[in-house]
């Protein structure tokens, strides 16, 4: 006779308790999105809510307080939340507090910005405009006159990238590049720390002059190809023995 084969049901997750708050959060973005508000429209009041779901007005209020933390609606005292206009704050707090806790390291946030930023160097190539040139020619001669100044070099040099991401006419691209201001500032900082002669200084800002140049000549693979180049030669740089320098 075969043996008997017992079957066993999968194991129960456990169930997770949701709060007041946490589901009034749930009705407030779904009557946002089913009633497509937009960026500027007003909600109906905090009463109004309390009405609508059977709940009391602090329950109301905390989740109207949780939803403006999260960047999606704006509260004024005296008035009505507002929808808010889609920006990076909840990403900029994320990657803030993810590097000032060690999350993750500079070579993370390089890898990160390597995919990003080589997809919005192409379509900056290809949908920079007339004002987008003028920034990325003031950008770069600001640069010049920095390049042995790390300090000062590392803020124009995450201006310079945030200005790139807003010529590719993405949105989505630069919320994301604009969440990692700090991250990017933080890497350049520590990119040219890592760079202990004039002519590594040099090599870094010939990268960033090709760079610009290839978006303004509206070469869209050379710019992809001159930033993965760029970001991998900085990833290369954190990762030398520091006793090199010594």
């Amino acid at each position: 006779m075969g043996s008997i084969v017992m079957q066993t049901s999968p194991p129960l997750a456990k169930l997770v308790k949701r709060t007041l708050v946490e589901q009034v959060v749930e009705h407030v973005q779904s009557f946002v999105l089913t009633q497509n508000l937009k960026p500027g429209d007003i909600l109906p009041s905090e009463m109004r809510f309390t009405e609508i779901l059977g709940v009391s007005r602090p329950v109301v209020r905390e989740a109207l307080r949780t939803l403006a933390g999260r960047g999606v609606l704006t509260i004024t005292n005296g008035r009505n939340a507002m929808v808010s206009p889609v920006n990076a704050t909840a990403l900029i707090h994320f990657f803030e507090r993810a590097t000032q806790l060690n999350a993750v390291s500079v070579i993370e946030l390089l890898e990160v910005r390597l995919g990003i930023e080589v997809q919005s160097c192409a379509l900056a190539a290809l949908r920079r405009d007339d004002a987008d040139i003028l920034l990325l020619e003031q950008n770069i001669q600001e640069l010049e006159q920095q390049r042995y100044k790390i300090d000062a070099y590392s803020i124009l040099d995450a201006q310079l990238h945030r200005r790139i991401a807003a010529a590719s006419k993405n949105e989505m691209l630069a919320y994301f590049v604009e969440s990692l201001s700090g991250g990017l500032q933080m890497t350049s900082l520590v990119g040219l720390q890592q760079r202990r002669s004039r002519d590594e200084l040099d090599a870094v800002h010939q990268d960033h002059v090709s760079l610009v140049r290839k978006i303004i000549d509206g070469d869209s693979e050379g710019a992809s190809r001159t930033m993965h180049q760029h970001v991998n030669a900085a990833i290369l740089a954190m990762q030398r023995d520091p006793e090199q320098h010594a």
